[in-house]
């Protein structure tokens, strides 16, 4: 037995060494293929049969890593986006509130992302996932803790909305629902804290198992299905919704009427219990796949010269004091870069508006639409996300064919991001036709309208002695204008079940009033919209691989892990966390007409000014997409100057 081998695994037996020799170590040769063959084999501790070591290939784990991306886009993204207009109306809050709660993942992701990725990506990578998903799984279970704090949810019926004369309706004020609003916060921290590592440790780990040029396509492959876990988020959200938020009640509501709250909690316990049971796998994988030392030889030859002076080396022998000392010299390095600045501020731009807007996209078209919650997220799922994995699936295909980042490809990029700023514009400005709300856009007969509109500041004669305080919102139709309640229209007749309301004395004479908000037909102005959606979004996500390769050669090679990880900090505080804060206040600066909850508290909003909407929403994509073509032009300027050794 060799001094290095008794140095190096003085805790294996004499005996095992020696079986060990006499089958396998008459092909080591040194200190580096003794690390290479135990450090390379699957199993958990000395438990490494034969037949596990088929999992140990890089296609094997691209399977794990698609598991977990999947299950973190359906959570993070699909089912808070679907779920946002529930919650809100279900625990009476703002959308900036709920804005806050959707963003609180990013909180959790920057709290530990430069952590992870630096003590990370010296660590064991696949068990350091393990964990990851493991702690995801127990934030998403969190998340959907309050549906079984906060008791059954309680609906009025229409029939005691009707005007009936001089009596008047009481409310029972109960235990404000958003007390439980810190445990939409702290389970979406948990999960972005287990998240933190996926797109640092994860993506750097299976760029250092594969070869540079199929590195790509694997990188590609593993966002995609990252992308499809938003699609399962967005198509299965919408069936949750469409399933009442407690599944054992019997209801007469439908999900069409504004009291409906869909089961959006059903996606997360699910989830949450899936996650917790796939990642125990990653704790089998070996710390280095097969072959992985042969590739990093290989994308050495695509660095810059000037990044070419650190050589790639193992670390996780290193102590973590030496670690935390070398950190600022690798942090410094990188921060020097100008590629990888203009990069990632080109990132965050575009991550500000993409996250701020994906969060709100089936709210938004909600508003714009006059479709269900359930229906938006079948539309958004059906169109936006496969549009996004295609242009991965492009973008990865096509670069995969350049053994060098070139600065024309970089150059095309750029061109792409400004033909987004050109569809921005007709996208976010289609909508169906604004209809009229009695009281808030329309005069209310001898009463003004006003956009402060409050049930029991308003004194209108014609429902003035209906004994409408304290009615709840019951919208319904007549004459293509919406009014509060059957209550606040003067009815005191309901024709049987079909919705239809009589005798209304704030209508005209034999005319009825409809259960439901005035409508139209928005089927043409649908389809229009998915179609520059699916433009927009193909190029959007076109661009993603190429520049994930360029933050990996950008740097030197034993920085990668650590710039994944400054750039994800980076993008996330200035992109992803304000992002669907910005955008949330929005809509709140755009209600006109809030709920009131039993308290007397101001609740979830109710209406929105949908034309002030969309020019809102405009200026915000274009500024953001602006910023983002700037920054990128700039590192395809340095780009450029930069020097690529040639073969």
């Amino acid at each position: 037995m060799s001094q290095t081998e008794k140095v190096l695994y003085k805790d294996i037996s004499e005996v095992q060494l020696d079986t060990l020799a006499n089958s396998h170590l008459e092909e080591i040769h040194d200190e580096t293929d003794l690390m290479e063959y135990y450090d390379g084999k699957c199993g958990l501790f000395r438990f490494t049969p034969r037949w596990l070591q088929f999992f140990n290939h890089p296609k094997v784990f691209l399977i794990s890593m698609s598991l977990f991306i999947g299950f973190q886009g359906t959570i993070s993204t699909g089912f808070i986006a679907v779920g946002l207009s529930s919650i809100e109306k279900r625990y009476d809050l703002t959308s900036a509130l709920s804005a806050v709660a959707a963003a609180s993942f990013e909180i959790g992701v920057i709290l530990f992302i430069l952590f992870t990725s630096y003590f990370g990506g010296r660590s064991h990578k696949p068990r350091v996932l393990g964990v990851s998903m493991f702690v995801m799984g127990i934030g998403s279970l969190i998340f959907a803790s309050p549906h079984y704090f906060s008791g059954e949810y309680k609906f009025n019926k229409t029939s005691t909305e009707l005007c009936t004369g001089n009596s008047t309706y009481e409310r029972s004020c109960t235990d404000p629902l958003y007390f439980f609003y810190p445990l939409f916060i702290i389970g979406n921290m948990i999960i972005g804290c287990g998240v933190s590592t996926l797109y640092t440790v994860g993506l750097g780990f299976i760029d250092d198992s594969t070869h540079p040029r199929f590195s790509p396509i694997y990188l590609s492959i593993v966002v995609i299905v990252g992308i499809f876990g938003h699609i399962a988020g967005f198509g299965l959200g919408g069936v949750f919704l469409s399933i009442f938020v407690n599944p054992l009640t019997p209801t007469t509501l439908t999900s069409d009427d504004p009291q409906w709250v869909g089961a959006w909690w059903l996606g997360f316990v699910l989830t949450g219990i899936l996650s917790i049971i796939c990642s125990i796998q990653f704790f089998l994988y070996p710390r280095r796949l097969k072959g992985s030392r042969e590739y990093d030889k290989l994308r050495k030859e695509q660095q810059p010269i000037e990044d070419q002076g650190v050589s790639f080396q193992d670390d996780h022998n290193i102590s973590i004091l030496i670690m935390i000392k070398e950190y600022p010299v690798y942090a410094w390095r990188i921060i020097k870069n100008p590629t990888f600045i203009f990069v990632t501020f080109g990132i965050s731009s575009a991550s500000f508006v993409i996250q701020g807007m994906v969060t709100f996209l089936p709210k938004y078209f909600e508003i714009q639409y006059s479709v269900s919650a359930s229906l938006a997220s079948y539309i958004i799922g059906a169109v936006t996300i496969p549009a996004a994995a295609f242009g991965l699936l492009l973008g990865g295909i096509t670069l995969s064919f350049f053994k060098r980042l070139s600065v024309e490809r970089l150059a095309l990029c750029v061109f792409l991001l400004t033909l987004i700023e050109i569809l921005a514009p007709p996208l976010f400005l289609i909508g169906c036709s604004t209809n009229e709300i009695a009281g808030v856009s329309v005069n209310y007969q001898n009463s003004t309208a006003r956009t402060d509109y409050q049930i029991n500041t308003l004194n209108v004669s014609c429902f003035s002695y209906c004994g409408c305080e304290g009615t709840d919102y019951l919208p319904v139709c007549s004459e293509r204008v919406t009014y509060f309640s059957p209550c606040l229209t003067g009815c005191p007749n309901a024709i049987d079940d079909d919705g239809y309301y009589s005798n209304c004395s704030c209508l005209n004479r034999n005319v009825q009033a409809k259960t439901g908000k005035c409508t139209d037909d928005c089927t043409i102005e649908i389809a229009i919209s998915s179609i520059l959606f699916f433009l927009a979004v193909t190029l959007i996500f076109y661009n993603n691989i190429p520049f994930v390769k360029l933050t990996l050669r950008c740097v030197a090679d034993k920085d990668r892990t650590i710039a994944l990880g400054i750039q994800s900090f980076v993008f996330r505080l200035l992109g992803q966390l304000p992002g669907p804060i910005i955008v949330g206040t929005i809509f709140d600066l755009n209600c006109i007409l809030w709920d009131e909850t039993d308290c007397g508290n101001r609740g979830a909003c109710l209406e929105y000014d949908s034309v002030s909407l969309k020019y809102s929403v405009v200026a915000l994509v274009f500024v953001g997409t602006t910023l983002s073509s700037f920054f990128f032009f700039l590192a395809w300027i340095v780009w450029k100057c930069k020097k690529i050794p040639e073969k």
